[in-house]
């Protein structure tokens, strides 16, 4: 649980409230606090956030007012026309960051983000009841300092179409079943029926989850820095998965296997990996009968899901108001904030604690559905960090990889080492135009 400090600068309504006599008079001595100054922040999102100004301050402006009602919100959104170099160049203010971690990424070579390590300090704030992997990861890429702290997760899971299961007769998948066992079901599913052709398993994008995979590998060796991507530890982790789409009567192409989540709305995919993000995820629109189950689990890494992938706040670094930016980011990250949002709006905490990672069961998407299967997976510890354009790289070549194998076009062996040779390539190439 949080542990915070209470501000010495409270409404001068509650001080009158608790200083006044019945009869309205005021008792001596007593004097009422300073009424804390009224600052609105620039709340500017990486990853577009929806909705209108109403819902945004429902979301969250509402959650930051309860604690320090003297902060608002400006929401600005990262568009076409205000980049996130336009916002640098003008020097646009900014106060808070919003994204997904790999937004983040994109941008660190900007400098957009401060450190919030001395206000962790300064406020008491109990960075212990976060997941540690989702700090770990951020200190990994930011030299030990923490210019972000995750407000929700996303993570990955099996979802499900009953009405295929049962049209067929195979009985639902169940939390914690592994990549082999899973196979054979994808199996029993993968036919041709009046013309359609029905597949027992797809995803939502190629690479099923590889940037945040399972064995927590990362694109180099952390002993010599060198590539390692044409390795026997990815030659391990594609085994399990490529079968799904080999299976007779398949017959994948690089379009039906980067169309996983179409097909699965359409009603022709049985089951699709995806993450438990409802803006991404349109399921309460689609007429499906739906449920989800856990992420397959390696048979050799049980009880383990995909690594961490939250979506983070962020200090910016030319704030004008850091102590109120980091007020309103750990106000938004109480154990109370965190269960009120997750019940209202079907985000999945980044908190230990686990009245907080289960709330989200109670929000209209997710309300009689299996949101244990996000609940009962550990994470993944977070892959050694690289270069953020050579993570870009590394995993832009390792979903060709992955298409490319399954549509038989090349052998894992040929794939791993043609993408290695592309990734070392395009990468040299990179740093001989930075240095220019």
């Amino acid at each position: 649980m949080f542990v915070m400090t209470i501000s010495a600068l409270i409404m001068s309504g509650l001080a009158a409230g608790c200083s006044d006599r019945n009869d309205g008079s005021k008792s001596e001595g007593q004097s009422k606090p300073a009424q804390a100054k009224p600052v609105e922040l620039v709340f500017y999102a990486l990853s577009a956030l929806s909705g209108t100004d109403e819902e945004k301050a429902e979301q969250w402006t509402a959650y930051v007012q309860k604690k320090h009602p003297n902060i608002s919100l400006k929401f600005i959104n990262a568009t076409d026309t205000n980049t996130v170099d336009n916002v640098i160049a003008t020097k646009q203010p900014v106060d808070i960051l919003f994204g997904s971690f790999a937004n983040f990424l994109r941008f660190k070579d900007r400098e957009m983000t401060g450190d919030m390590t001395e206000l962790v300090k300064q406020n008491k704030f109990d960075l212990s009841s976060v997941e540690k992997q989702y700090v770990d990861m951020v200190q990994q890429y930011h030299d030990g300092k923490l210019p972000l702290l995750p407000v929700y997760d996303l993570r990955l899971g099996v979802y499900y179409n009953k009405d295929l299961f049962d049209k067929f007769g195979v009985p639902y998948p169940k939390d914690g079943t592994t990549w082999e066992n899973l196979l054979d079901t994808a199996r029993k599913l993968t036919r041709e029926e009046s013309g359609v052709t029905y597949r027992g398993f797809a995803t939502a994008s190629a690479g099923a989850g590889l940037a945040i995979n399972q064995y927590s590998l990362g694109y180099t060796d952390p002993k010599t820095g060198k590539l390692a991507i044409n390795t026997d530890q990815w030659k391990r982790y594609f085994a399990p998965i490529v079968p799904m789409f080999t299976v007779p009567g398949y017959n994948p192409t690089k379009e039906i296997v980067e169309g996983g989540l179409k097909l699965f709305e359409e009603g022709s995919a049985a089951m699709v990996i995806a993450f438990n993000s409802y803006g991404s995820f349109t399921l309460p629109s689609k007429n499906l009968n739906w449920d989800v189950t856990s992420l397959p689990e390696m048979s050799d890494l049980r009880g383990i899901g995909s690594q961490p992938y939250p979506v983070y706040l962020g200090l910016s670094s030319t704030s004008k108001h850091k102590d109120e930016a980091f007020q309103a980011i750990s106000a938004l990250l109480s154990l109370e904030t965190q269960i009120d949002r997750s019940s209202k709006f079907g985000v999945f905490s980044p908190l230990k604690d686990q009245k907080a990672k289960v709330a989200f069961g109670e929000s209209k998407m997710w309300k009689g559905k299996n949101f244990q299967a996000f609940a009962g997976q550990k994470p993944a510890a977070p892959a050694p960090a690289v270069n953020a354009n050579l993570k870009n790289i590394a995993e832009s070549e390792l979903n060709k990889v992955f298409t490319s194998v399954i549509t038989g076009e090349k052998d894992i062996n040929t794939a791993l080492r043609e993408a290695e040779d592309a990734t070392d390539k395009a990468y040299q190439q990179f740093l001989s135009q930075q240095s220019k």
